[in-house]
């Protein structure tokens, strides 16, 4: 069912502070631009990531899908499980430049966007810096009962289990080893942000220019074992941390989930210093967090 992971929604305090770091951190090309609303796009996708100030906002993920029809059958198979799904409104519609959309949240309270026919770009990418970005790559999200969220994302969207790092898991619908992770939290949000990058050279710069503009490291550079992905986590403008990642490997179908350990061990093979508290690191991750916001 599942076709592409098109945009993640975050709610800002500071529409000027989160869009500068889009752009200086993460090197993305700005879109649209109001008092309150950011656009900024990584690919061919007319946009990938949306900042958003205003009383009502709230975290959410897009995932495409083809046909309307598409739609009618996840509103079932959601409603078999409990969970009420909602036609998005025309004026969210016109905001996600798509023809049309459903809206429903999982167990955990996360909101999730399947959107038809979401606007491409016919121009090229031009990036605001040089960061070697290819595209949007993945989202993590928390999730209060991976288990029970997983009847959905299972059930209701179709995607697969790769792997399990703990009791995270990884869910892949097209290619790729996965574009959703689920970790264990206690609270519902968007954890994560991951931006491909060409190869590790490019990961590596884009890490010394985290170290000099003073960004937060909040794990990495280092390499998944489940995905083989090299990663370089960075504290985000809000809790939301933002990534790079480079190589990886490619989904394999015929292949079971495999159980990897729990905690940072289970998710990088280098050792690299951990300073995220989902990930079993360190608590002073938080602090990190604040201070690139600052």
């Amino acid at each position: 069912m599942l076709e592409q992971l098109r945009y993640v929604r975050l709610p800002v305090d500071d529409l000027a502070v989160a869009a500068r770091y889009a752009m200086d951190v993460l090197g993305l090309e700005p879109i649209d631009r109001t008092e309150t609303i950011a656009t900024f796009r990584s690919d061919f996708r007319d946009h990938t990531l949306v900042l958003v100030k205003e009383a009502r906002a709230e975290q959410a993920i897009g995932l495409e899908v083809r046909y309307p029809t598409d739609l009618d059958a996840a509103r079932f198979s959601l409603r078999k499980l409990g969970v009420v799904a909602e036609s998005g409104t025309p004026e969210e519609c016109a905001q996600r430049k798509c023809r049309t959309m459903l809206w429903f949240r999982d167990f955990s309270g996360n909101r999730i966007e399947l959107v038809v026919r979401p606007l491409n770009s016919g121009w090229r990418y031009f990036p605001s810096r040089d960061a070697g970005v290819t595209g949007l790559q993945d989202v993590m999200l928390r999730s209060t009962d991976v288990e029970r969220d997983l009847s959905i994302w299972r059930g209701a969207l179709g995607t697969t289990v790769t792997d399990y790092a703990g009791d995270a898991a990884y869910l892949a619908f097209d290619g790729a080893h996965h574009r959703v992770a689920l970790f264990p939290a206690t609270r519902a949000g968007i954890l994560a942000v991951e931006y491909g990058v060409e190869n590790v050279n490019l990961l590596m710069r884009n890490h010394y220019v985290a170290q000099n503009l003073q960004i937060g490291i909040l794990h990495g550079p280092g390499r998944r074992p489940a995905s083989d992905q090299l990663f370089l986590t960075l504290a985000g403008p809000t809790d939301v941390m933002f990534g790079f990642v480079a190589e990886g490997a490619s989904r394999d179908p015929e292949r079971r989930p495999r159980q990897y350990p729990a905690g940072a061990e289970g998710l990088c093979s280098w050792g690299s210093e951990c300073r995220i508290p989902e990930f079993g690191g360190s608590a002073d991750g938080r602090d990190a967090r604040r201070a690139a916001s600052a």
